[in-house]
């Protein structure tokens, strides 16, 4: 693996979750329905482990799938980063999946 890219991903991961971190659609939880736990995120979603360390990466993905979207989990990445929030990509249909993010995980 390359160092260098590692390096980048991880950079990227954190700044991703600052920015996350900072949301303000995420503080507001008003309404929402009870937190599920991982358990049922990964049974609804269908992601399997096979005995690994769980990617997040891709339940998110195939969480957004079965909630109806095209995009995937790099494409909210790149939405939170770039300024956008959660609640503006939940509530768009024009996230969709670009060939050039199959390759990244």
């Amino acid at each position: 693996m390359n160092v260098s890219n590692d390096e980048q991903r991880r950079g990227r991961l954190k700044q991703f979750l600052k920015v996350l971190s900072e949301d303000p659609s995420l503080s507001n939880q008003d309404g929402l329905e009870e937190t599920k736990s991982l358990s049922e995120l990964l049974v609804f979603s269908g992601y399997r482990s096979w005995d690994e360390p769980v990617d997040m990466s891709e339940v998110l993905s195939q969480l957004l799938r079965k909630l109806g979207f095209e995009a995937c989990s790099v494409d909210m990445m790149e939405h939170v980063v770039n300024g956008g929030t959660i609640d503006e990509f939940m509530n768009s249909r024009c996230h969709r999946l670009h060939s050039e993010h199959q390759d990244r995980f």
